[in-house]
């Protein structure tokens, strides 16, 4: 990947919902490693996943509210769309041939990094793009850097460790706190909790 080539962040999720963490996360990556800009990917049918909250659809409505007005941040329906288990070697795959000008940063959290291995290609994967790995709380240091050594070892991986971890928010609570009609300040963003209330979505 060189550098004449636009760095464009991927921050996958399945975004049920989409919140405040999320947002500080990929904006932390984006100050790290200077992207240009950050895609949103709404997960359609993760593999990892049985059952959200909010159909597909609603997710992805709810990430255009939530990065609405931020110039970086593009709600991206490239997993949305598409029917079946998605696989984040068949987006890269898509999306590599969509915008060939973009070297892609994967936007991880340190969970996540210590599951790549686990991943469909992960080999593939990480011809695809590189990683940004932010810390997650309860992942400790040592094993992040064992994994760190392994991918690259084994698969060649190029991954950007950040000393940063985005707010401690969680969607399981969010989701609970609407159901039982509680407040969400701070948590989500408002046009995003204006959505669910008028949708009527996560009530019980």
């Amino acid at each position: 990947m060189t550098s004449s080539r636009i760095r464009v962040g991927l921050m996958g999720g399945s975004f049920d919902p989409i919140h405040c963490g999320h947002i500080a996360i990929a904006e932390a990556a984006r100050d790290a490693l200077q992207l240009q800009r950050v895609l949103f990917l709404p997960s359609g049918h993760p593999p990892h996943k049985a059952h959200l909250g909010a159909t597909p659809l609603q997710r992805l409505e709810m990430t255009r509210l939530a990065v609405k007005g931020l110039p970086w941040a593009e709600a991206c329906d490239a997993e949305v769309r598409r029917a079946g288990t998605i696989y984040t070697v068949d987006t890269l795959q898509i999306l590599s041939a969509q915008r060939p000008e973009a070297a892609f940063y994967y936007i991880i959290g340190a969970d996540t990094l210590l599951d790549l291995p686990n991943w469909r290609n992960t080999q593939k994967v990480c011809t695809l793009c590189r990683f940004i790995c932010l810390h997650r709380p309860g992942v400790e240091e040592e094993k992040i850097r064992a994994a760190f050594s392994d991918l690259r070892a084994r698969y060649g991986a190029h991954i950007d460790l950040v000393p940063a971890s985005g707010p401690d928010i969680s969607s399981t609570e969010i989701r609970r706190r609407i159901a039982e009609g509680l407040p969400t300040q701070g948590m989500l963003p408002p046009p995003v909790r204006a959505y669910i209330d008028r949708e009527k979505i996560y009530r019980l």
